[in-house]
């Protein structure tokens, strides 16, 4: 199943690089998660903690249920963005990154070290 998922993925972001609108802003799960997000102040935050053997994890402080983590830093923006659409059930096709993120809104990381 996971590859399926996947697949339509890939295969609905490459539609919409070919100009092919799949009006996902219009889908109700869709809206109802910019609704659920516009009640957060418009933004989920995490709290990333990373381990000491390379492992890190992503849980949402505003939102219960919603964790991610992995040992690969490069897929952190992947896997929570797939996390967010899991937790509220859009499915893969409807899945565009830019749902997430408001025009030139800058992405921000706060990070406590201790020594």
């Amino acid at each position: 199943m996971r590859l399926f998922n996947h697949t339509v993925y890939y295969f609905a972001a490459a539609l919409r690089r070919f100009g092919i609108d799949l009006n996902e802003e219009n889908d109700p799960r869709v809206v109802e998660m910019k609704r659920a997000v516009n009640r957060l102040g418009g933004k989920i935050e995490f709290k990333i903690e990373q381990y000491p053997d390379g492992f890190w994890t992503a849980e949402s402080t505003n939102l219960d249920g919603i964790i991610t983590g992995s040992a690969a830093i490069p897929e952190m923006p992947a896997l929570i963005r797939d996390a967010i659409f899991t937790y509220f059930a859009i499915p893969p096709h409807l899945c565009n990154p830019a749902l997430l993120k408001a025009d030139h809104e800058p992405v921000t990381t706060r990070q406590r070290v201790y020594v």
